[in-house]
């Protein structure tokens, strides 16, 4: 069984999706370089342009909930005087 030596191993960037040399020198390079940058700004830009959306679609969400309780409302006071109508009209009925 042959085994070997790994003084540091490797460490993963989340945003290059490459693995570089896990000692300080090589990770500060690294993060300094443009590309490192770049991507930088570009998930950030993403991670932006994904909250406006969510948020937006909540704002949606919302108004959509507020119209249909509205329509609900509007169409219980209906129904209530409906029913009353009718209970009154019966009440009548029923005395004459």
């Amino acid at each position: 069984m042959t085994e070997y030596w790994v003084s540091q191993g490797n460490k993963w960037c989340d945003f290059c999706k490459i693995y570089i040399s896990n000692n300080p020198s090589s990770i500060r390079n690294h993060e300094l370089g443009q590309r490192h940058k770049d991507n930088v700004a570009k998930r950030l830009a993403v991670m932006r342009k994904e909250n406006a959306t969510k948020e937006k679609e909540q704002k949606e969400t919302a108004r959509a909930l507020e119209q249909i309780e509205a329509k609900a409302q509007r169409s219980y006071q209906k129904d209530k005087a409906k029913f009353e109508e009718t209970r009154q009209s019966h009440e009548l009925d029923d005395q004459g």
